[in-house]
């Protein structure tokens, strides 16, 4: 049953079922059938047409004809819609047609090109290697003409480099010489020289004054004796000696160093204006100040560390000159300014190690210790007048076949190392380069740096200070009479008072022992009668 034919089922069924309202009522069960009828049928009649419009949206959703047949109306022309889709279908086959033909054209087209350009690039390619073999042979034949006249296009050149070599090199042994013969003479000059002792041993002097050994700077220096009065006043103190020596030794040193164009690792103050004594500054702080102040020397004699400072006028803390000048003995400096013996012993040990590394930089290999170190006068001896200046080697050059093979190879020949060799003022064979590095490579003082040498001094001067056991008196103390040393008479005597004298002399008679009499002779006949030698040390036996 379809929808169109349902309302004709419905009236037959009831035919009043749409006569009741609020006023007329059903009353029996089939008016309320018919009432319910309406309802249902419209709800059948809803169900209907969406089952209909679901199977036309399938119908038309199916691929192929099936959905367009199906979307078309029931009273459509099958004969016209049938025609139609064919010649759709061909002219779309056309079209499919035409597309791939001028598709295939275009790609024969570029395909003609690609041809085309493979041929003009093969072209190229030919005419290329026909130019490059033709300039292979050109450089061939040039490099054959080079080949031919490089030896004697080298020749005026390799010829200038000997000659401009041989040059360089008799200047650079003629400037050796120089500042070899000028530190000789600067040697000569001040009087350095070696002298026989009365004991055997060498000593060493600068002028009239003799250079002490740093372990012996307790010991009693005494001057040249020649020309000079024998009066005891007239005599210079040991330390003013000692002062005298380093003052002669940083002169000399200063000179040497200005010849040979060397800066010492710890840099030399030499006296000048406002600085009457010369000092040294420590290796950290040297060259570092063009014009360092004088320090006073009452700073030293204070505890405070702000007084022992030096300040610039922009109140900069300035580095600190070590002293090499004494003004009074060694022991005395000990008991009475401690920080003032610390100062000069760094100095003469610093002044010591300048004059040790000059030595090694200048060819010396025998300075290896500390006992070797503290020899100044012997190393200067050694450096200055004892040594030979070494004969300057010929200039060598090699072949040109292996100059051709290495050419690193031509160089100068090095010569041997002396006096003058090194220096800072020269780029052959600089202190500062590698070869200076190479020198003083493996030195075993190199690693050892002065403040280890300066400990072992200092512990070895105290320990001598502290280990003497001298003491001197004078004839006045001799001669005083202390009431509490006055001989006392027991029992009474008839001598008369003029025994006191005999008494006294008793008292004065030195202890009767080899050593002490032949000490005080030697003492007299230095000009130091009146001095008496208690107990002597260990090496004077």
């Amino acid at each position: 049953m379809t929808r169109q034919h349902f309302p004709l089922f419905l009236d037959r069924v009831h035919p009043l079922y749409a006569d009741f309202s609020k006023r007329r009522r059903p009353t029996c069960i089939s008016c309320v059938h018919a009432t319910l009828y309406g309802p249902r049928i419209r709800q059948a009649s809803a169900l209907l047409d969406r089952e209909k419009q679901h199977t036309h949206a399938e119908a038309i959703l199916r691929p192929g004809n099936d959905g367009v047949i199906a979307s078309l109306s029931e009273d459509a022309d099958w004969d016209a819609i049938t025609a139609g889709i064919k010649k759709q279908c061909l002219q779309k086959s056309r079209d499919q047609t035409q597309a791939v033909e001028a598709r295939i054209n275009d790609i024969a087209d570029k395909a003609q090109q690609l041809r085309q350009q493979i041929e003009d690039y093969k072209q190229y390619v030919a005419e290329q290697r026909e130019h490059h073999a033709a300039r292979r042979r050109e450089i061939a034949d040039e490099r054959n003409q080079l080949e031919m006249h490089r030896q004697r296009a080298h020749e005026p050149i390799q010829l200038a480099i000997r000659r401009a070599g041989q040059r360089l090199e008799k200047a650079r042994n003629r400037t050796v010489e120089a500042r070899a013969t000028l530190c000789h003479e600067a040697a000569s000059l001040s009087g350095l020289q070696k002298r026989s002792g009365k004991d055997g041993k060498s000593e060493y002097w600068l002028g009239n004054v003799p250079i002490p050994d740093l372990r012996d700077l307790n010991g009693n220096l005494q001057p040249d004796a020649t020309g000079t009065p024998n009066d005891e006043k007239a005599m210079p103190q040991p330390y003013e000696i000692a002062t005298a020596a380093t003052d002669s030794i940083c002169r000399l040193l200063g000179n040497c160093c200005h010849y040979l164009s060397v800066r010492l690792p710890a840099e030399i103050l030499l006296p000048h204006n406002d600085f009457p004594h010369a000092m040294i500054m420590v290796t950290k702080a040297s060259y570092q100040l063009k014009d360092p102040p004088y320090p006073s020397m009452s700073a030293s004699q204070s505890s405070s560390t702000a007084a022992s400072r030096i300040m610039d006028r922009h109140g900069v803390v300035l580095p600190r000159p070590r002293p090499l000048h004494l003004d009074r003995p060694l022991p005395d400096l000990v008991k009475n300014d401690s920080k003032m013996f610390s100062l000069f012993i760094e100095g003469v040990m610093l002044l010591a190690w300048d004059v040790a590394w000059l030595c090694k930089i200048q060819g010396i290999d025998t300075i290896n210790s500390f006992d070797d170190v503290c020899a100044i006068g012997k190393n200067l001896h050694q450096l200055l007048v004892a040594t030979e200046q070494p004969r300057p080697q010929p200039y060598r050059t090699i072949s040109s076949a292996t100059a051709r093979t290495n050419r690193s190879n031509r160089v100068m020949a090095t010569p041997a190392v002396g006096l003058g060799a090194y220096s800072h003022g020269s780029a052959y064979h600089s202190i500062a380069g590698f070869e200076g590095l190479e020198r003083l490579n493996g030195w075993r003082l190199a690693t050892a740096s002065p403040t280890r040498l300066l400990d072992k001094l200092k512990s070895y001067l105290l320990n001598e200070i502290s280990g003497a056991e001298w003491d001197f008196l004078s004839d006045k103390e001799w001669d005083e009479e202390r009431d509490d040393e006055l001989p006392v008479l027991v029992g009474g005597t008839e001598q008369p008072l003029d025994a006191r004298e005999t008494t006294m002399s008793v008292m004065r008679v030195a202890p009767q022992d080899g050593a002490a009499s032949e000490r005080l002779g030697l003492d007299k006949a230095k000009g130091t009668s009146g001095w008496m030698k208690l107990r002597g040390r260990g090496n004077d036996g």
